[in-house]
């Protein structure tokens, strides 16, 4: 597997300077990038007790990737993106089962009337909150409080923020900007023999972006995944977000409310979580701080609460150190977890400095 992802690099890096020599109606380009991400971290509770480690992806997930466009006259393209995540500590795939496991999707691309790609692809929930979410600038370790958490935790019961990340068998269609307007709306297939339905997943989104000011409201809704639909206990995974950001002359503030009706398709399982983040650039350096509540409405009724620090220093456009602190907090006898690393009780916080590379 290593082999044929370093000659699909090979051949990226020599096929992209020939392919964009044609001129006109056939141009294409081809070409390779990456994230490579490192960070030495200390949890505070890792099922009971404190863990140094070296942690990959902590800013920013590391990876190997592919984009190509092909000019097909008439502001019409063919594009694709092909994305494999890594472990930078291990050397090793983020996924054993999946290569392409961030992104794998190809489509058309018009000016005039936008894209639409097939493949395994982002939410629009996804498109449109991420940036607001402060999982780029926290990375994983204090990231979307309820999108990554381990089953086991309180928070992995839902999946408000970022509606599941990523998706196979999906088709998306981007409407391109008209008046600082865009939409976006996907359909993903649960492809379970005998039921058109089951497992299928649909998510709208309509962004909105002038000057200093941005706002979101995005919907995601995922069927129950059996042939024979919900049970008693089951019902239809709802997502309904809202987000809002503004640029002042010295800071930005990011704000998003997310609610969740049947949470992973457990009938019941309802939760809201609100995010707020502020970041401030001083000349190389971005300063930045946020909040994350999430209100259980279950029986459990287990909230959650997490702060979060970050400085990022850039060396240069591609090279930035890092440093990052996150603490959490579960009522009622839940469990923390940030990141993929559950905690023995309801309080975790970690601290850790890294490097980021893109290439």
């Amino acid at each position: 597997m290593n082999k044929h992802l370093v000659a699909l690099c090979a051949m990226a890096t020599l096929a992209a300077p020939a392919l964009a020599q044609n001129g006109g109606k056939g141009d294409s380009s081809v070409t390779a990038y990456g994230v490579a991400d490192v960070a030495l971290v200390r949890n505070s509770n890792l099922n009971g007790v404190q863990l140094r480690s070296m942690n990959s992806g902590s800013l920013q997930s590391s990876r190997v990737g592919f984009r190509g466009r092909e000019d097909l006259g008439d502001g019409l393209s063919a594009m694709f993106v092909l994305e494999h995540g890594l472990n930078l500590d291990a050397g090793t795939p983020t996924s054993a089962t999946v290569f392409w496991n961030r992104q794998a999707f190809v489509g058309l691309s018009s000016r005039q009337w936008g894209t639409v790609t097939a493949g395994f692809q982002y939410t629009p929930i996804y498109d449109h909150l991420i940036l607001m979410s402060g999982a780029p600038t926290f990375g994983v370790a204090g990231g979307a409080v309820d999108g990554i958490a381990l089953p086991g935790s309180s928070a992995g019961r839902f999946n408000n923020t970022i509606g599941g990340t990523r998706y196979a068998n999906s088709v998306k269609y981007t409407s391109p900007t008209v008046s600082g307007f865009k939409a976006n709306a996907m359909v993903a297939l649960g492809e379970v023999a005998g039921a058109s339905s089951a497992g299928n997943l649909s998510s709208v989104g309509v962004g909105y972006s002038q000057g200093p000011i941005k706002g979101v409201v995005s919907y995601l809704s995922i069927n129950c995944p059996a042939v024979t639909g919900c049970t008693a206990t089951q019902d239809t995974d709802k997502v309904l977000a809202v987000g809002a950001e503004y640029g002042f002359q010295s800071a930005t503030v990011a704000a998003i409310f997310t609610n969740e009706k049947n949470g992973k398709n457990v009938r019941g399982n309802e939760a809201d979580v609100f995010s707020i983040l502020v970041s401030v650039p001083v000349n190389a350096w971005i300063l930045a701080a946020g909040f994350q509540k999430m209100n259980d409405k279950t029986t459990a009724n287990q909230d959650l609460r997490q702060f979060n620090l970050s400085a990022i220093y850039f060396l240069s456009k591609r090279t930035s150190l890092y440093g990052f602190w996150a603490d959490q907090d579960v009522e009622n006898g839940g469990k923390a977890s940030m990141g993929v690393t559950n905690s023995s009780d309801g309080k975790q916080n970690q601290v850790g400095l890294g490097i980021r590379h893109l290439f």
